[in-house]
């Protein structure tokens, strides 16, 4: 079945959901992976970041102290978009001024960037505080978070937590605001663990992805190489997190559906590099899942993928089915799979 095919409004946004992913694995392929969510904010996300961190650290042998270190800051840049992102129109909340966290991956170390919305008379405060602890080294560090403990606790604002950031990730933090309307601007944190990325390309890449997840109304995203364990983490954030408690069956089996094939292109490439990219439509949303392959061996695969398909349980997934589809040229091929879900 061709994706056209697909009844209702949403056919139309899926081969945008298509080219997003293929992409996505396309421009990260140094990296060994990324991973992007921009869905319902909320503190319970938290406790399934944690569960991340591990699984990342676990992937690329991290040590103990590296483990707590990615833990912490991870958890400490998702917080400053709950904490301090501010109360928007729905269209500037759901538009240019959406929340947006970044995670990426490389064997040099992570770089994290946290993005949203913010009162534009707190622009002044958040760029003091940021050059304040700007050239620090660990001692200074450590002198000027305890003299921000001994402040009132609406004093501190997000002072104490870029501190801590700079200290544990030993790197400066990066940074851009950008107007957004009369009221408000639009903050961009960039942490880096090890030595990776410069700041200026973090924070450029991260604000192309933020304008596709905008345009395109991702809710999460993730791609390269992905252990068990790490697809066990998004499937339990597609059941809980990317949207507002509403319909439990939906989200029930929003999972099935991201685990299952998950498994799947393990089962048949489970050594390549993987992408998933989930979607809001006006049709309901859509999961596109794909696999990196050898020019070679895309026949095969395809064919493994469509018995696969076909012999698939349902789980209450909309009326259309899975859409198989090749995409790119030369050596390497990315097969993707599309689905309502």
């Amino acid at each position: 079945m061709e994706l056209s095919e697909w009844p209702g409004e949403g056919a139309v946004h899926v081969p945008a959901c298509r080219v997003a992913a293929h992409a996505l694995l396309k421009a990260f392929q140094e990296d060994r992976f990324i991973f992007g969510y921009s869905g319902h904010f909320s503190d319970d996300l938290t406790g399934r970041l944690l569960d991340l961190s591990d699984s990342i650290t676990t992937a690329m042998s991290g040590q103990p102290a590296h483990r707590r270190r990615l833990a912490f800051l991870l958890v400490e840049a998702y917080q400053n978009i709950i904490r301090h992102r501010a109360g928007m129109p729905a269209h500037i909340e759901q538009g240019e001024g959406r929340s947006f966290f970044f995670c990426r991956a490389n064997p040099s170390g992570h770089d994290l960037v946290a993005i949203n919305g913010v009162c534009k008379g707190r622009v002044g405060a958040i760029a003091a505080q940021l050059d304040a602890v700007r050239g620090l080294d660990h001692a200074e560090l450590k002198e000027l978070s305890m003299r921000m403990l001994q402040l009132p606790s609406v004093g501190r604002g997000a002072g104490v937590g870029f501190i801590e950031m700079t200290r544990r990730s030993g790197n400066d933090l990066g940074h851009m605001l950008r107007g957004l309307g009369p009221e408000h601007a639009l903050f961009a944190l960039a942490v880096r663990s090890g030595d990776t990325h410069p700041h200026e390309k973090v924070l450029r890449e991260a604000a192309i992805l933020h304008g596709t997840v905008v345009m395109n109304d991702i809710l999460l995203f993730h791609a390269g190489h992905v252990p068990t364990s790490f697809s066990s983490v998004i499937a339990s954030m597609l059941r809980n997190d990317v949207e507002p408690p509403g319909d439990p069956g939906r989200a029930t089996r929003r999972e099935a559906l991201y685990s299952t094939w998950a498994e799947v292109l393990h089962g048949v490439c489970a050594d390549a590099r993987s992408v998933c990219v989930l979607a809001r439509t006006p049709g309901g949303m859509v999961m596109v899942q794909g696999v990196e392959v050898c020019h070679e061996e895309t026949q095969s695969i395809m064919q493994a993928l469509s018995i696969a398909a076909s012999g698939m349980p349902d789980t209450g997934r909309d009326a259309g089915g899975p859409v198989l589809t090749v995409h790119g040229h030369g050596e390497r091929r990315v097969l993707l799979i599309a689905e309502r879900c």
